[in-house]
């Protein structure tokens, strides 16, 4: 058989597995019902009036974001809509899913984040085809839903977008009692919305052992070149803790500069840095479901171990989460204190406000 006739003989099998099981389920004598839920649209499949598996087919995805701050080193402020995302995601089959999601005011800006296919090929291989997340990034450094405060660590924000178009592929390597598995993928390297054309490829890996409870650590990868003036290799590594009252976080992560022209980047590595805890003080309040303090402490700097620290801050918060059932509903009020020194860092801030302390008055919803 060619080569172009086996691709397009699998190709085929692939489209038809949806239809065959839709067959399958009808020559079973089985019937299928839907129902909108606190989960969405969900489709159940009977057999004999048993329930035989459900499927979430369609759920709604809505993250709003605005918040008020105060320069409190030059005394300006002002309100801004951080983000006001709306999408959907579901389940086509056990095999095939898909998230679309646009964000309306990403600072103001019209942004398409993620459009993917998932793929899932056995119960520990999956693949996600489209834009989406590469596997660099915690969530809990970038999604502003799973953020414990008003503003994304450095290591979240001044190293790479965190989304790409490509592939990304999921192993689960162990399943049950610790948990290891591997994400790897490739993607164009432009970030996300920028389809261009590429002789070199990104790639990047990750690694993790644990679950979100519990102890859980990651060691990744991501190298990156467009071209000879973008030409990077970024690793870090993380470990954190939680239980059910409190949790504690730290990583650190390294963007290499692999380019030979230094008018494009003012060094050779750039560094950053966090450890941030929460504890969680559950209220017996009709309103107000639980307190969460939290604290964190992050930096950034060129070449760190040769020059020490650019700029380091300090972030005390406190997070009042309500009782809104299906919905995540909480204000946080947060204090950042920046400790600057004379090192250049302009690159990463690009206005004078980024490193100035400031008092952040937040809310979000989620659904």
């Amino acid at each position: 058989m060619k080569k172009t006739n086996r691709v397009l003989y699998i190709l085929v099998s692939v489209l038809l597995i949806p239809f065959i099981a839709y067959a399958q389920e009808n020559g079973d004598q089985k019937h299928a019902e839907y129902k909108f839920t606190t989960k969405g649209l969900v489709r159940n499949v009977y057999e004999n009036d048993s329930l035989v598996k459900s499927i979430n087919v369609l759920k709604p995805i809505l993250i709003f974001k605005s918040k008020y701050e105060v320069d409190t080193e030059n005394g300006d402020s002002r309100f801004t809509i951080r983000n006001a995302r709306v999408g959907i995601q579901g389940n086509l089959s056990r095999i095939f899913s898909y998230k679309f999601m646009v964000d309306l005011s990403a600072d103001g800006k019209f942004q398409v984040l993620d459009l993917y296919a998932g793929i899932k090929v056995s119960n520990r291989v999956e693949f996600k085809v489209g834009q989406g997340g590469i596997p660099l990034f915690n969530s809990y450094t970038i999604s502003p839903n799973s953020i414990d405060y008003v503003n994304r660590p450095f290591v979240g924000k001044y190293f790479n977008s965190s989304r790409d178009i490509g592939v990304t592929a999921s192993f689960k390597l162990k399943k049950n009692g610790f948990p290891i598995a591997l994400d790897a993928g490739i993607y164009n390297g432009d970030g996300i919305n920028n389809p261009k054309w590429t002789t070199s490829f990104a790639y990047g890996g990750r690694i993790l052992f644990g679950g979100m409870k519990g102890w859980r650590t990651t060691a990744k990868f991501y190298r990156t070149k467009n071209d000879d003036l973008n030409n990077y290799f970024i690793w870090g590594a993380d470990l954190r803790y939680e239980a059910d009252s409190y949790k504690i976080e730290a990583e650190y992560m390294n963007k290499y500069n692999n380019s030979h022209d230094s008018s494009v980047e003012p060094y050779k590595s750039l560094s950053a840095m966090y450890i941030q805890g929460l504890y969680k003080i559950a209220l017996n309040s009709v309103a107000v479901k639980r307190l969460e303090p939290c604290l964190r402490w992050d930096g950034i700097g060129y070449d760190i171990f040769n020059k020490g620290l650019g700029c380091n801050r300090a972030t005390a918060g406190l997070n009042l989460v309500f009782n809104t059932n299906a919905f995540l509903t909480l204000v946080r009020l947060n204090y950042e204190h920046y400790f600057n020194n004379s090192k250049d860092m302009s690159k990463v801030f690009t206005t004078d406000y980024h490193n100035d302390s400031k008092l952040s008055l937040e809310v979000l919803l989620v659904f």
